[in-house]
């Protein structure tokens, strides 16, 4: 009976220091589950972008953004003087988390510009900032923005290349109010052509259309998976292979064909007129090889631009609608 009871007092005390052992792993995972969520909490992330007579869709891409968990949106006003300042046209809920420079009053007339100034205006307020135009979305695939910027695969990079995808015009001729994501669904085009996310508080950046212009030897680049990356043109194209398994900017490049042609006769100002004809030949023939091409969207354009597209009209196979 003597051993017995002493082999169960042994019993006992092993039943406890598993308990203890299991209790005390459990509170482990708890605390460190704990310390990831208070980092993915902390993370901020701003966006910049600027915005040229965007008004239509300005609370579109300011909603989504909120929504992927963006804290901050500046938006550089970069409208024609007679048309309604973008402000205007926000919705009041959604200014609380928008701030707005009007490009004119800061002569800033280039979006290099305007990225640069965004950066270096809040260097260090954000731990990142993703820089795209007011057409660009970030999509990060099964998860949230900032659980993604947390992740340990990006501890070492500086900044993160995400490719784009493009969508077509869906053969739509003009502008309707559906959001974007229901006009224009997938299957996406994908693109060797790349946008940027940057890390706060790197001394000395200054910010091109789609890249940062500094050496690939101080700072280190990635892709969406975390690997560190190469270019040979660290602004437009990236000549890795087209990657988007873990993040992608679906980019609306085109639009109706009516949103195409406004495009077109955007920003061109400066531009002598035989470089402004010549970029918008280059521009349409880039439209048609990835949209259907039809006699109506070629005669609207026609029309609108006061162009001859009489060599689009030759294609073979044309559609007629």
């Amino acid at each position: 009976m003597k051993n017995y009871y002493k082999n169960e007092n042994c019993f006992i005390k092993n039943d406890k220091s598993f308990k203890i052992r299991l209790l005390t792993i459990y509170i482990f995972l708890i605390l460190n589950s704990c310390m990831y969520f208070k980092n993915e909490k902390e993370i901020k992330v701003a966006l910049c972008t600027m915005g040229k007579n965007e008004n239509l869709y300005v609370n579109e891409f300011v909603q989504y953004y909120s929504k992927l968990g963006i804290d901050h949106i500046f938006i550089y006003d970069d409208n024609d003087p007679e048309t309604e300042k973008i402000s205007d046209a926000l919705d009041e809920i959604h200014k609380k988390i928008v701030t707005i420079y009007e490009t004119r009053l800061f002569h800033i007339d280039h979006q290099s510009k305007a990225f640069s100034d965004c950066y270096n205006r809040n260097i260090n307020k954000f731990d990142w900032f993703l820089m795209v135009d007011m057409d660009e979305f970030l999509f990060i695939v099964n998860n949230s923005l900032k659980r993604y910027l947390s992740s340990k695969i990006f501890k070492k990079c500086d900044f993160i290349k995400f490719h784009w995808v493009i969508p077509t015009d869906n053969d739509l001729i003009f502008y309707d109010k559906r959001p974007l994501f229901e006009r224009f669904k997938p299957p996406y085009i994908e693109s060797k052509y790349i946008k940027t996310i940057i890390r706060g508080n790197i001394s000395g950046l200054k910010y091109r259309v789609h890249s940062p212009s500094i050496s690939p030897k101080k700072n280190i680049t990635c892709n969406n998976e975390g690997k560190r990356i190469y270019y040979k043109n660290m602004n437009f194209e990236s000549y890795n292979p087209i990657n988007i398994n873990k993040a992608y900017i679906i980019h609306f490049i085109f639009k109706s064909t009516e949103e195409f042609i406004n495009k077109l006769k955007r920003g061109h100002n400066k531009w002598s007129e035989s470089r402004c004809s010549k970029y918008k030949r280059s521009y349409i023939k880039f439209y048609f090889e990835k949209n259907k091409p039809t006699l109506e969207k070629i005669s609207l354009i026609e029309k609108k631009l006061n162009l001859n597209l009489s060599e689009f009209k030759k294609i073979e196979k044309i559609i007629r609608i």
